[in-house]
């Protein structure tokens, strides 16, 4: 799936009153920072090429009710579809993706396409600034490849419905997992935790088989293949609790990327 043949309307199975089309300016994205924190507002002008709000999940558009909480109040959700500029890295990427949600004074939903890469999807959990009035604290933050996650596993109609809070937790939950959460696994943050906790393990991986490879000394060779074999039990043990695999499973060059 590329990133010009993703629909993220059609990937979040928004309902038809739920659907919109309006335009986000530069101006719109980048005033707030400018006196705040003139870095993060260059590197927003820099970093996005367009946006769009494509939805607004409310109680009048999904029928599930609001949030009254005074740290985490949830009365809609806003859907951005954010197209970043050409020759941005992927730490910049994360680090303007970030700073939208922190823009927001409500959990967002965030789909980043960018002319190097697929598109990513881009969810925090979130409460309210205590000192920054309208924005947000991100207390968790989660991107992942969105052709990665499983077809139809976060259409709005499939999530927990208790309330848009709970709603939007398990829209984390659910693409922390690829589309395939342990059933165990509850809890939204645990899941992004687990979800780092992989990748972290799996970029150590492929350093100590890189290490083993170029390795002249026999002995140093064995330590980098015991590093390996260590990691890889991890790996299986965190994707386990992850996705419910059984914990005998390693990772092997066949199995998807779990990185944007």
């Amino acid at each position: 799936m590329t990133s010009g043949s993703v629909d993220f309307v059609e990937v979040l199975g928004l309902p038809e009153r739920a659907r919109e089309t309006h335009r986000l300016t530069k101006k719109d994205i980048v005033e707030q920072w400018e006196h705040t924190a003139p870095a993060d507002a260059r590197l927003l002008r820099r970093a996005i090429s367009s946006a769009r709000i494509v939805g607004v999940l409310s109680p009048a558009t999904t029928g599930v009710p609001a949030v009254r909480d005074a740290d985490r109040p949830v009365d809609m959700i806003p859907v951005l579809e954010v197209r970043i500029a050409g020759d941005v890295t992927a730490k910049d990427e994360r680090r303007a993706a970030e700073l939208l949600h922190r823009a927001i004074p409500r959990p967002a939903v965030i789909t980043l396409s960018s002319p190097e890469g697929g598109p990513v999807l881009s969810l925090a959990l979130t409460r309210l600034s205590k000192t920054d009035v309208g924005r947000s604290v991100v207390e968790e933050h989660l991107t992942v490849p969105i052709d990665g996650i499983a077809a139809a596993s976060i259409h709005v109609g499939e999530l927990d419905r208790t309330d848009l809070g709970s709603l939007y937790r398990d829209v984390v939950r659910r693409a922390a997992a690829d589309g395939h959460p342990a059933p165990s696994l509850r809890d939204a943050a645990e899941a992004v935790e687990l979800r780092h906790r992989l990748v972290g393990l799996d970029e150590d991986l492929q350093s100590a088989m890189r290490s083993a490879t170029r390795e002249k000394s026999m002995q140093r060779r064995i330590e980098h293949n015991g590093e390996a074999r260590d990691l890889r039990d991890r790996i299986a043990q965190t994707r386990h609790a992850l996705y419910g695999e059984p914990s005998v499973r390693t990772r092997t060059s066949e199995d998807p990327k779990l990185g944007p």
